[in-house]
């Protein structure tokens, strides 16, 4: 099974507090952006719809309303909030050249490859599972999480403090994905600098 993950930088208090804000401004924006996206999806997912799980245009809704939420599709309403980043975060998505199309079993790899560097604050697993809003249901499709802007710049201390053989030792490839996590944390503190804003890491998985 193939999965892939998208990661963006993004002001994290902002993307929080979309959920449940009731902003109708918002839902139209977000609707205008999404509708070409939004018709592939609701075309591939038909057949569960028809079965009474919520169009994107509704997921979107009971998200920004706060619901209500139908527990049996957390995945529709996970795949909204990912709408939510991509339309105020659509300049600020990251590589994710060794998170696309890999395999299961793979996250753990690099996550053992941080851990191996000492770089144990900015933990994969929580950018995974870990962060979302609470009020969002579980989902067993997309998931989602986070790095806030702290944990972002201890794990690159923790980088910056980890030695040319530690690194050497690593697979190669696992080695690519560490840097490739390496270069989230960087570019989330670089835009923090610059902007005098608090950024961090918001990632999608499934």
């Amino acid at each position: 099974m193939s999965l892939s993950m998208r990661v963006f930088a993004v002001q994290l208090d902002m993307l929080h507090d979309a959920v449940g804000s009731r902003d109708e401004k918002l839902v139209q924006r977000i609707s205008r952006y999404s509708a070409e996206a939004w018709s592939s999806e609701d075309d591939y997912w038909s057949d569960e719809i028809a079965d009474g799980a919520p169009t994107s245009s509704a997921a979107l809704r009971a998200v920004i309303d706060g619901g209500p939420f139908d527990e049996h599709y957390g995945h529709r309403y996970r795949w909204a909030y990912q709408n939510i980043c991509e339309f105020l975060f659509a300049d600020y998505g990251m590589s994710d050249e060794y998170f696309s199309g890999f395999r299961s079993g793979w996250l753990e790899d690099v996550g053992k490859g941080l851990e191996q560097l000492g770089i144990t604050t900015a933990q994969l697993s929580n950018l995974v599972y870990l962060g979302s809003p609470a009020l969002l249901p579980g989902s067993e499709g997309l998931q989602s999480g986070e790095w806030d802007n702290a944990t972002c710049r201890a794990g690159l201390d923790q980088w910056h403090a980890s030695t040319p053989e530690q690194r050497a030792a690593l697979h190669p490839e696992v080695l690519g994905a560490v840097v490739n996590c390496v270069g989230w944390m960087a570019e989330v503190v670089a835009l923090s600098d610059q902007l005098s804003e608090e950024y961090g890491v918001a990632a999608f998985f499934g």
